[in-house]
């Protein structure tokens, strides 16, 4: 996990979970008054560039609510593709939910092309 700063003062969380497989799964969270200034892809960039150096990691997965239409830009410019969409049951569910979660990966091979 990282804990990304702009001065002094903390933005925002990236991480990397290993699961089964080969794969990993992205998060990030960002404080609002910080969002659309690049620094989500930056710090997510950077963590999956620190995930593929795991010669054991295939693929990096994400999900995000169908209308989260910001974080879907996000893994959209990390060069992530939209695999499916899953509806889900809530019990206290958001706004949008019932549209479902996107899921998004990108591969070792891709993120390779990505960089060069």
């Amino acid at each position: 996990m990282w804990i990304g700063h702009v001065d002094d003062q903390p933005v925002g969380w990236w991480a990397v979970w290993p699961r089964e497989g080969g794969v990993a799964e992205l998060g990030y969270r960002l404080a609002r008054r910080w969002w659309r200034q690049g620094l989500a892809v930056e710090g997510a960039s950077a963590v999956v560039t620190e995930a593929f150096a795991d010669p054991q990691l295939d693929v990096v997965r994400a999900e995000t609510m169908v209308v989260n239409t910001g974080s879907r830009g996000v893994m959209r410019r990390l060069g992530m593709r939209e695999l499916r969409t899953e509806v889900r049951e809530w019990g206290e569910p958001l706004p949008g939910a019932e549209l479902g979660e996107v899921i998004s990966e990108i591969t070792r091979q891709d993120w390779c092309r990505t960089l060069s």
